[in-house]
């Protein structure tokens, strides 16, 4: 007996069984980024807008995708010659895979991606490797997020905190 003939229809039923038993969820958030490190030194505090969506896969484990935008002002010093060229607005989007591990109403997350950003120069915009690593609380629909996000970069890292709250469905 062939064992494809057994295998194939069998992986089909659990693969079917598993994602008509797991549970869907989306949010959408925006708050506040406060630059951190040698980013500090020239980026002011920012805003980010952003979302996700997770399949619980364990009573305590979802995964699934996560995007947000990222705004940050900056202005180097008062008595640089041109301060027109010293001005301006870095920007990142973040692509993540997302893992959450639940307690309760409490979350912790790890995020694993890419990040498209701009740092306002000539240079135009670059794709690096990101990650985030935060806790989240949720009561009721309402839920807050505290995390931690980097983009690895060649001189360094560009690395925040950010603040958000969301409505989650």
């Amino acid at each position: 007996m062939n064992t494809r003939k057994i295998i194939l229809p069998l992986a089909l039923v659990l693969t079917l069984g598993l994602a008509s038993s797991a549970f869907a969820g989306a949010s959408i958030f925006g708050g506040v980024n406060f630059p951190t490190g040698g980013f500090d030194d020239a980026a002011k505090t920012g805003w980010t807008a952003g979302g996700y969506y997770t399949l619980d896969m364990m009573p305590i484990v979802d995964v699934g995708v996560m995007v947000d935008y990222n705004d940050f002002s900056y202005s180097l010093a008062e008595d640089t010659v041109v301060e027109d060229l010293f001005e301006g607005s870095i920007t990142a989007w973040e692509f993540h895979a997302l893992g959450q591990l639940s307690f309760g109403m409490l979350k912790g997350y790890l995020g694993l991606g890419m990040a498209t950003y701009d740092m306002g120069g000539d240079d135009g915009s670059s794709t690096d490797f990101s990650w985030q690593l935060g806790l989240a609380a949720q009561i009721a629909m309402l839920e807050a997020r505290l995390g931690y996000h980097q983009i690895p970069v060649d001189e360094g890292s560009i690395n925040w905190m950010g603040l958000t709250v969301g409505l989650t469905f």
